[in-house]
């Protein structure tokens, strides 16, 4: 197919791009992959971008007011300058068509621009086969969301372990577990008896970095779902007009469990909405570090400081302490989370 002629909302193709991007790499080796796939069918328009780890596909369905399909045609053009074009024109309707040879006409008004476009054979796409081995989940948006944006933020940036750059995914009946840790932090949350959920026993490492890409993408509109493939060597998420496929980690993840003590010296107990607001504020001068220390007196209190710039000083009331008082450093990057009050404990 090499003729194409669709008119789109420029809202639309902004956000559908805005997605696709998240899968472009900018040192690929492979020309075809710093490009996006263009396809339009009588059905819709498809976006399509991908780093061989993993592809992400978006799709447009026909509607009246905001994508009409004129004629059906597939063509790849150079992603960042696709976007920053459709990002600078004005907004209304554009016009997308192949008038000759891999040349992508765009044009917004009195605008007009002539994209070279790239061969479509070479670039990868998403297969829907079914296989006996693939295992289907589907999970509310708010869940899903809920579950990895907790322990993500704790995977591993080094490629020294690549395991460790990826969330530990188990499932076992109606319970869910997730693990990440980058050798330093360890965060781990378990879901028991979620209701309307069943699946076969499962054990798998998701790349930190797809999820991370996945958390901003899906909407936690009430309702909304998403269903999970997860392969033997690969996973596909399917939300609304969303698809993302990943490739798993190989490999099999470090035994954490003796890593969490039964057994503490201390333990306090903060609302979580309040510390997280002052850790937001004292992290402007935290510059490697934020000291926490539980007081005599029934106070937490937190401390921040930048060589040459200045410091930052704030107290907190604990709602329960037991055990001895303490005093430790962390990062000032302490995740979002939705439980109301926030148990702090020193292991040793």
């Amino acid at each position: 197919m090499k003729s194409l002629l669709i008119h789109v909302s420029k809202d639309s193709l902004s956000t559908a791009l805005q997605a696709a991007l998240k899968a472009i790499t900018a040192n690929s080796s492979s020309r075809a992959l710093t490009g996006i796939h263009i396809q339009a069918q009588a059905e819709g328009l498809t976006l399509t971008a991908s780093n061989i780890r993993m592809t992400i596909e978006y799709k447009l369905p026909v509607k009246m007011d905001s994508m009409i399909v004129h004629k059906s045609g597939e063509i790849v053009v150079p992603a960042r300058y696709f976007y920053e074009i459709i990002r600078k024109l004005d907004p209304g309707l554009i016009s997308l068509e192949i008038a000759e040879t891999l040349i992508l006409n765009i044009q917004s008004g009195n605008t007009q621009f002539r994209l070279c476009g790239m061969d479509t054979a070479e670039f990868p796409r998403i297969h829907y086969m079914d296989h006996p081995n693939i295992q289907k989940i589907r999970m509310k948006n708010t869940l899903l969301k809920r579950i990895f944006k907790h322990v993500v933020f704790a995977v591993s940036s080094l490629e020294t372990r690549p395991v460790l750059t990826g969330v530990l995914l188990q499932i076992d009946n109606h319970n869910i577990r997730v693990v990440a840790t980058d050798g330093i932090r360890l965060a781990q949350l378990v879901v028991e008896n979620v209701e309307d959920y069943e699946a076969s026993p499962l054990n798998v490492i998701i790349p930190g970095s797809t999820l991370q890409d996945l958390l901003k993408m899906i909407n936690d509109n009430e309702g909304s779902s998403t269903q999970i493939e997860i392969g033997q060597k690969q996973i596909r998420f399917i939300s609304d007009g969303l698809r993302v496929q990943s490739a798993l980690l190989e490999g099999t993840y470090p035994f954490v469990d003796h890593l969490i003590p039964q057994v503490y010296l201390s333990e306090v107990i903060v609302n979580t909405e309040r510390l997280l607001l002052v850790v937001e504020r004292i992290a402007i001068l935290a510059g490697e570090s934020v000291t926490l220390g539980v007081l005599p007196s029934g106070i937490l209190h937190l401390i921040s400081w930048t060589a040459d710039v200045g410091e930052a000083k704030e107290e907190i009331p604990l709602e329960y302490l037991e055990g001895e008082y303490f005093r430790a450093a962390f990062t000032g990057n302490i995740s979002e989370t939705s439980f109301g009050r926030l148990i702090v404990r020193r292991l040793s």
